[in-house]
């Protein structure tokens, strides 16, 4: 199986197939495919960032003397 991957808008839930793949795509007439859309995720991605900027600024001010307090 061959991959091709390109992006492209969504638009009335269509995805609209670039020109320099239409070629391609039409030798394949009448085989199967398999399709796999990735969807950005924004939110959930900025919220993530966050959280590790977060942890990151939280663990800036840990010090080795701390560690004692690790085993209680």
């Amino acid at each position: 199986m061959k991959a091709v991957a390109f992006e492209t808008e969504l638009l009335d839930n269509t995805i609209r197939i670039p020109e320099n793949f239409q070629l391609e795509l039409s030798l394949s007439k009448d085989k199967h495919v398999r399709v796999i859309v990735l969807i950005d995720d924004f939110e959930k991605s900025e919220e993530t960032a966050f959280k590790n900027m977060v942890s990151a600024q939280f663990l800036k001010g840990y010090d080795e003397t701390d560690s004692v307090y690790d085993n209680l």
